[in-house]
């Protein structure tokens, strides 16, 4: 394992101060002299420890970013810079990026290498956990299988999938050929298909994105998530931890996603009582590359306790 030397010192503010976004290609092999950056990773071929970036090392409380399937910690981009007083922990999932050496990939697999992480870099040994889509379901079965570092979870676009879904993630290739296709295509034609802002995309994400879509690697996330059950939640929600799902109204599955939220705060006995289920109605299902400032500032609400932005809107 490596780490390249951060700019913090004990004596200095733990305070970050933005990263610039014409950086963001570099953040991948570098750190800079104004940010409290710390890259780690695997030294070669390590099948134990995920890659992961981690910001503001020197704030007091840890949120764990969770990306989503084919994707890398770099859609996070965005939306980290509006998170600069919080150490954030933002992993390659197993497979991924530069932690393509770590697999085979599942959600299990992610969880317990994530949970990993957490104990050892975390503030504490403990974390927030923010996820979207298998982002989100990870974060989940973390609250499974390592209740205990969970301080709270903020997810969008994770729940029991409906029946036409279940049976689309059994199947596959049609979906995977579709979003091959996409990702050679113009760029203006993957942003209108997919309604991710061209804004907040850089070639290095997309180029990302391009190298970890495999059909083994597509395959794997989409068997996990059919896989997911309400049983699954039911185990959730048993753990008692304070979680907020949160619905892409233009493409989730909305009225699953707040059933689930119901169900888990009907499970809580203390910090879970207090879980809910939101839609943001205009967003997409990866809406973090859509409108990743609501999006940072629907995890600094939920984190800090406070009334989410009016574009949640509670799925009572």
């Amino acid at each position: 394992m490596r780490r390249a030397s951060s700019s913090a010192t004990a004596n200095e503010s733990w305070r970050a101060n933005p990263v610039p976004i014409a950086s963001l290609p570099e953040l991948a092999r570098s750190t800079t002299a104004t940010s409290w950056t710390t890259m780690v990773g695997p030294e070669s071929t390590n099948t134990e420890d995920l890659y992961f970036t981690s910001l503001n090392s020197l704030a007091p409380v840890t949120v764990v970013m969770i990306h989503i399937l084919l994707s890398s910690h770099l859609e996070w981009a965005h939306c980290w810079t509006e998170l600069n007083d919080y150490h954030l922990l933002l992993p390659d999932l197993p497979a991924h990026s530069r932690s393509r050496n770590v697999g085979p990939f599942s959600f299990e697999l992610a969880a317990d290498r994530i949970a990993d992480m957490i104990r050892k870099h975390a503030r504490n040994g403990q974390a927030h956990l923010v996820g979207i889509s298998t982002g989100g379901y990870i974060s989940l079965e973390i609250i499974k299988r390592h209740p205990d570092i969970v301080m709270s979870t903020f997810i969008s676009g994770a729940s029991v999938l409906s029946d036409l879904w279940t049976t689309l993630n059994t199947r596959p290739m049609l979906s995977f050929v579709g979003i091959s296709m996409l990702l050679h295509s113009p760029k203006s034609s993957l942003y209108k298909a997919t309604g991710w802002a061209p804004k907040f995309q850089t070639d290095e994400l997309l180029r990302e994105i391009k190298q970890n879509c495999s059909l083994r690697l597509y395959e794997a996330g989409t068997r996990d998530t059919a896989k997911w059950a309400r049983v699954d939640m039911v185990e959730v929600g048993k753990k008692d931890k304070r979680i907020a799902l949160v619905s892409g109204g233009k493409q989730d599955n909305t009225e699953g996603i707040g059933e689930m939220g119901k169900l888990l705060q009907s499970l809580g006995t203390s910090e879970g009582m207090m879980s809910r289920a939101f839609v943001v109605r205009d967003a997409i299902h990866a809406w973090n590359l859509q409108m990743p400032l609501l999006f940072a500032k629907g995890i600094r609400a939920w984190i800090e306790k406070t009334h989410l932005p009016g574009a949640f809107e509670p799925l009572e």
